[in-house]
């Protein structure tokens, strides 16, 4: 039976995982992802990576977020139902069948190791938001809400748009991203993190929607950054509005490139001109730095021994 299609705005708190990432709106829609790809990569990165036109498509699955996946669901409280395995890796092949058995039945199988290492990061982050004060959030309002929404871009056809939400306050007006990660989650290693990642673009995406749904206002977003490795710290991030007004403009940018490959059907990729890289003015003072230093400078013909 073919999954439901959405034609009309709001925020929707019954919809699974993977019901959205196969794009519910009737038709193809824009997301904060997307938007990435199309500003860091190319159009046709973008075609690639849409369920609803590249007909080969299919979603990644990748075993090395398990444990980010698990304490997530486990935060959250929704998601995948999670099957615990005794199993020590994937390895094997029964691991792996029951792995794909339950995936069929709309389940996730977990290693039980990594459920407990998720187990103890639940702990460790509601402990943490409790001490800040934040102990509301993934407790009160709506976790994995996708918003769904139209745009108008360059006063055209408006465009389809759907976003989902880790965690939205009851009164709308904070939205709340949870991330986990590998490597450190101290407070100065955000702002480069805060980049790579595209946090202002997911942020101005999200405000977009939701002034649409609900109603223009002055909103909070949050990211709330854990390590996955013990003490399992993290660190709650507030995008500022000259962030914000980053994102927003990277936004617009990005959909005005969707509206015109859609409408055309063109999906371009890098450009076919020969580029000409500038040498970068950082690695450039590094260098000379170092031309000057000991390490290129020729000893004195005193110190050089005869052969």
């Amino acid at each position: 039976m073919e999954a439901r299609r959405i034609s009309k705005a709001g925020l929707y708190t019954d919809i699974s995982a993977d019901h959205y990432f196969s794009d519910p709106m009737i038709a193809p829609s824009l997301t904060q992802s997307l938007c990435k790809i199309l500003l860091e990569r190319s159009p046709l990165h973008a075609w690639y990576a849409h369920p609803r036109l590249n007909p080969d498509y299919a979603p990644a699955d990748d075993t090395k977020f398990d444990i980010g996946n698990i304490a997530h669901r486990l935060l959250l409280g929704k998601g995948k139902t999670l099957v615990v395995l005794p199993h020590e890796d994937w390895r094997k092949k029964d691991a792996r069948l029951i792995r794909d058995a339950e995936a069929a039945r709309g389940n996730l199988a977990v290693l039980e190791r990594h459920h407990a290492t998720a187990q103890a990061m639940e702990r460790a982050a509601r402990a943490a938001l409790d001490e800040r004060g934040l102990g509301w959030m993934f407790r009160e309002g709506d976790g994995e809400g996708m918003l769904a929404w139209q745009s108008a871009i360059n006063g055209k056809g408006p465009l389809w748009c759907r976003q989902l939400l880790d965690w939205l306050s009851p009164d709308r007006a904070t939205y709340v991203d949870y991330k986990t990660t590998q490597v450190s989650a101290a407070p100065h290693t955000l702002a480069r993190r805060m980049i790579e990642n595209g946090w202002q673009v997911q942020a101005a995406f999200a405000e977009a929607g939701l002034a649409a749904v609900f109603r223009p206002a002055r909103r909070r977003f949050l990211f709330v950054t854990q390590e996955a490795t013990p003490p399992y710290a993290l660190t709650v991030a507030e995008l500022s509005e000259a962030v914000l007004t980053m994102g927003r403009k990277q936004v617009v940018s990005a959909a005005r490139l969707w509206e015109r490959c859609l409408a055309d059907n063109v999906w371009p990729a890098y450009t076919q001109q020969i580029v000409w890289p500038e040498y970068p003015s950082y690695a450039e003072a590094a260098w000379l730095e170092r031309e000057q230093s000991e390490e290129f400078k020729l000893p004195s013909s005193d110190h050089v021994m005869a052969g």
